[in-house]
């Protein structure tokens, strides 16, 4: 069922605030908000100081030999393939040197800790109508107790395909584990679990001929932010659905067998050129036909 809520005939009045990490995606997330809606606050969850370790402590990670050639391996290879990438970012995102930041109108609060006492100040002061989340820590209490005080609720965009997959690196994971059908992105409600909050919309985003691990990832953000501010304006107009999630998926994170390391990355591509994205091409139809997504307002999901 659509959710409850006070439709607003000019999406430009509601009062939006965008709680996400630094980087040129999530950079461009902020300016879409600013465009389609009143962007009253942003939260920029920056690393703190010591997050990188000693190099003691990194260099610890590469004591065994395979590591290192790995990491080296990526360190020389992998530049290449981002270059194409930003030019694809370039073409796909629009130029941001000279945009304002934060915009105009948007307080900015820049913090090492997403659930830090000054995060809930920040939004309470500004009393958005709605969150919109990409990139942070998982909220934890304080954050999540603002719930019932935020109209229209805390929204994430998850950069993999939930159910199916959740945590971090999911896409990339897929990828490796030879799954190109459940490359995605899901816009769902934040609850007190990881990615498992009802969803709103969800797409699939498959690789096209000549893609590698790179140029993916790129087009899969810029589906994914424009499936989040579509979901915003669903939500404005009171016609957003709240679909639970059907099962429980794979959950990609250290503790679960998971732990990422940048070659990965390189592996993630060599495998979609060796015949993994020719191969997914060439039977999508039916590979396709096992995934559900949500993909509007009347509550309609394929397959």
């Amino acid at each position: 069922m659509p959710v409850p809520a006070s439709p607003s005939s000019d999406p430009r009045g509601l009062r939006v605030a965008v709680l996400c990490c630094e980087g040129p995606y999530q950079r461009h997330l902020i300016r879409r908000a600013a465009e389609e809606f009143q962007l009253v606050g942003v939260v920029l969850q920056e690393p703190p100081p010591q997050a990188r370790g000693s190099l003691r402590s990194r260099l610890e990670r590469y004591r065994r030999p395979r590591s290192l050639v790995r990491y080296l391996e990526a360190r020389l290879l992998l530049p290449r393939r981002e270059r194409r990438a930003e030019a694809l970012r370039q073409r796909l995102f629009a130029p941001q040197d000279s945009a304002r930041f934060p915009p105009a109108g948007a307080r900015l609060l820049r913090t090492s800790a997403i659930n830090a006492p000054e995060v809930v100040a920040f939004l309470r002061s500004h009393r958005p109508d709605l969150v919109l989340v990409n990139g942070t820590q998982l909220l934890r209490a304080p954050v999540l107790e603002l719930l019932p005080t935020i109209r229209l609720g805390i929204v994430n965009l998850h950069t993999g395909l939930s159910p199916y997959s959740r945590g971090a690196n999911c896409n990339l994971y897929m990828m490796l584990e030879g799954h190109p059908e459940l490359v995605g992105v899901t816009v769902h409600h934040i609850d007190a679990g990881i990615d498992s909050g009802d969803i709103i919309l969800s797409a699939q985003v498959p690789p096209e001929p000549g893609d590698d691990f790179e140029t993916l990832d790129v087009r899969t953000f810029h589906v994914g932010i424009e499936r989040l501010i579509e979901a915003a304006h669903l939500l404005a107009a009171g016609r957003a659905q709240r679909v639970p999630q059907w099962e429980k998926g794979k959950l990609f994170l250290r503790r679960t067998g998971y732990d990422y390391e940048l070659w990965q990355r390189l592996a993630a591509s060599r495998r979609m050129e060796r015949g993994l994205v020719r191969d997914y091409l060439a039977d999508r139809a039916r590979r396709d036909a096992a995934v559900r997504v949500v993909v509007g307002p009347t509550g309609v999901t394929a397959p």
